[in-house]
């Protein structure tokens, strides 16, 4: 989320104080590294791969508003095996939604080496 958080407008020094559980972070020191957020930015979330139905939601949103803007949902390849993806991947596509899915594949997945991952 940090570098995500900074290429849509939070400013270095918020990112900091966010990480650092600060009332000047951009989710006022309650997100922590998680979970920043911002009007371009609905962070990360706790669950694996919980954020890209979030995305498929607000492509739909930009897709009803007619505001011509795209959703990038972010997920890593340890969620790359859910079912929720798949769904997701599935109305986002139906709905002709304006999303772009975007797997961050660093052959981990909650810590567990992609080499020894079922």
């Amino acid at each position: 989320d940090h570098g995500w958080a900074y290429t849509r407008g939070v400013s270095a020094k918020a990112i900091i104080a966010e990480l650092t559980g600060r009332s000047g972070g951009c989710s006022k020191g309650k997100g922590g590294s998680m979970h920043m957020y911002t009007d371009k930015l609905y962070g990360g979330n706790g669950i694996v791969g919980a954020q890209v139905p979030v995305g498929a939601g607000i492509a739909f949103a930009h897709s009803y508003k007619e505001d011509g803007k795209v959703c990038i949902a972010l997920y890593g390849d340890g969620a790359a095996n859910q079912g929720q993806i798949f769904e997701a991947f599935n109305l986002a596509a139906l709905f002709k939604s304006p999303c772009m899915f975007t797997c961050e594949n660093n052959h981990y997945g909650m810590g567990t080496s992609d080499v020894r991952a079922a």
